[in-house]
């Protein structure tokens, strides 16, 4: 009910307040299709480096789908900061047009999650808007609550790569009632070290998971 009322009243402001793209503030969009033609796909052999670089027992593949610059990476800040939740419809656009791309085998798909004081604090989990419009556009199933982060961690954003590993190990659980499903598609809003998603696919690997891939909306070159 609160969603569908939220929902009513973002579609009011949008018509007596048309948005302005993230990208090159022309107004109509959230993120204009020339701002969304202008994002470009993480180079294979640079993801492809970073997953051998991550060396993780716990993934199957790690990508980054676009480069952080640019469109794509105003498009996350307003997401994020702004707090635009509606800006989550055109990346996972985006995200569904990388994974067309990219087909990845899987059976269902699964946020990183913020620890519950995080997102009370926030409001929402940006990568879990994320992974909804992903699922909704490429027909996979969100399991939205199961893993849960138990633990309250830094910020990683300044720490280093073993500082980071260290800082998200056992963070997260697996709290369903039954086992994940055996391929699981890890979705996260910017990729940097990858030591959050190795942990979330630790944990899942722990309840059951046989393959797990992790991707982003974007990450740096």
């Amino acid at each position: 009910m609160l969603q569908t009322m939220q929902s009513l009243i973002d579609d009011i402001l949008d018509l007596l307040f048309p948005p302005r793209c993230a990208g090159c503030k022309s107004r109509g969009a959230l993120l204009c299709p020339a701002c969304q033609a202008s994002c470009r796909f993480v180079p294979d052999a640079a993801n492809r480096e970073q997953h051998l670089r991550l060396n993780s027992p716990f993934l199957s593949s790690t990508a980054g789908a676009y480069v952080f610059e640019g469109a794509i990476r105003e498009a996350v800040h307003t997401l994020k900061y702004n707090r635009r939740k509606r800006m989550a419809a055109p990346l996972g656009v985006l995200l569904n047009r990388y994974l067309k791309a990219h087909p990845i085998a899987v059976d269902a798909i699964v946020a990183v999650p913020l620890h519950p004081e995080r997102l009370r604090k926030r409001g929402f989990n940006q990568a879990q808007l994320l992974a909804a419009q992903l699922g909704r556009q490429a027909g996979l199933p969100l399991l939205a609550s199961e893993l849960v982060r138990v633990r309250q961690t830094s910020q990683q954003a300044d720490l280093n790569r073993a500082e980071r590993r260290a800082n998200v190990r056992e963070a997260f659980v697996w709290q369903g009632t039954t086992s994940p499903p055996g391929r699981i598609l890890v979705i996260d809003d910017v990729l940097t070290t990858g030591a959050t998603v190795e942990a979330a696919a630790q944990a899942l690997h722990a309840a059951g998971a046989r393959e797990v891939h992790a991707l982003a909306l974007a990450r740096g070159l």
